[in-house]
């Protein structure tokens, strides 16, 4: 048997596993599966809205037209008015708005996170499928080396035909394993295309997956970019505003405007000179529990805000710690198949066809070294996958996906 026949394929496989260069990069990816997501656009609309809102909220209070007909005095109905917000109760609402539009950015940025680990996840698939298929190709050639190899040496009389038989069903073996590889590798094209926004069949570029440069750096710094942090903090200052808002609704309240008694149908007040400005202060005569229970409320629900921050930083303190202790063993499995195992099992095979080439092993020794490698190289694989899910794992806990941008301060 031909070593070099064999071993050519086996050198495709090993090479099928690196992630080609490509003019796109994951980053470009990313933002396009985020910008075909309709679930992302919802939550920038939401944003839009929370942001307009804030606008209102914090806008000057309308000028205000009173039209009231009447019969007889109406004591000097205000003609144009305006409210002025002594109280600081508007003010106080402006600010509880801007909380919310920040709650409703936080909200965005948790989407945009789920949105790309999904499709990082997906994306990953997509190459472990990519990389199976070619071993699966790799597998079917070397399958058909060896049947033509002990073919030749049937024909010389060195082999039995029942050799011939065992290798033909193992080339079947490799070639269903092909169909099914084949199969899945288009199932995950299709999703990956699915959320890129494209057609099913469209061609995905394979692009070089960068590892993140400082894990420790990226966990100590999660908690400023984190969406359930961020989320925590912004709805902290809507509770204070609401309990500012709570404090001030007792206070007085001013009204002004121009006065007349220009709405009497039987009076003409221009002619008695009725017109002047007037002042309308308001303010609670006593408090029966409106106010204070209202307060009591307000303040309550900032200790659970603040609660609320606090467990959000345990379970982003958690989530990084687990994912990165996953990481690190993937890491370890992966570099353990890729310098160690992968490695001796092609020495393996190769000592295995030169001990047949000259009696020292058998034709069955050979078959099951070259089943042991086809194994140990989807296993190989396999790592590979676990290792870019991992680190998928990882960067969404710590919030970093390529892609998607640190929040401005």
């Amino acid at each position: 048997m031909n070593n070099k026949t064999i071993l050519i394929p086996i050198s495709l496989v090993l090479a099928g596993s690196a992630w080609a260069q490509d003019e796109s990069t994951l980053d470009k990816l990313v933002a396009q599966a985020l910008k075909a997501s309709q679930i992302v656009s919802a939550r920038q609309l939401q944003v839009e809205e929370a942001q307009e809102f804030a606008r209102s909220a914090g806008s000057p209070k309308n000028a205000e037209l009173e039209i009231a007909p009447g019969v007889g005095f109406t004591n000097s109905n205000f003609v144009l008015g305006q409210s002025f917000d002594l109280s600081g109760t508007r003010a106080a609402r402006a600010r509880r708005a801007r909380a919310e539009a920040e709650v409703a950015k936080a909200r965005l940025r948790a989407t945009l996170l789920v949105a790309g680990s999904d499709f990082l996840t997906a994306y990953a698939s997509y190459v472990a499928a990519l990389t199976n298929e070619s071993n699966a190709k790799a597998g079917v050639d070397i399958a058909k080396a060896t049947v033509e190899a002990i073919r030749k040496r049937i024909e010389i009389g060195e082999a039995p035909a029942l050799q011939l038989t065992r290798a033909e069903v193992e080339l079947n073996r490799a070639e269903q394993y092909l169909t099914l590889a084949t199969a899945d590798l288009s199932i995950n094209r299709s999703i990956v295309n699915s959320l890129l926004g494209s057609v099913p069949t469209a061609e995905i570029p394979v692009v070089t997956w960068t590892p993140s440069a400082d894990d420790a750096l990226l966990a100590q710094t999660a908690l400023g970019r984190h969406p359930m942090a961020l989320e925590a903090r912004a709805r902290i200052e809507a509770a204070r505003a609401a309990e500012m808002e709570a404090r001030r609704t007792g206070l007085p309240s001013l009204f002004a405007g121009v006065a007349a008694d220009t709405w009497s149908l039987d009076r003409r007040p221009f002619q008695n000179e009725n017109v002047g400005l007037q002042l309308r202060l308001t303010m609670p005569l006593f408090d029966r529990g409106e106010n204070r229970y209202a307060i009591r409320g307000a303040e309550a629900a900032l200790k659970g805000r603040e609660a609320e921050l606090r467990e959000a930083e345990r379970e982003i303190a958690l989530d990084i710690q687990t994912a990165l202790q996953n990481l690190t063993a993937a890491r370890q499995v992966a570099q353990s198949y890729e310098t160690g195992i992968v490695p001796k099992a092609q020495q393996m095979v190769k000592a295995m066809q030169s001990g047949l080439e000259s009696g020292l092993t058998s034709f069955l020794e050979v078959l099951e070294a070259q089943k042991a490698l086809a194994q140990l190289t989807r296993e190989a694989s396999d790592a590979k996958r676990n290792l870019r899910l991992a680190e998928v794992r990882f960067l969404t806990a710590a919030a970093s996906l390529p892609g998607l941008e640190d929040p401005k301060p």
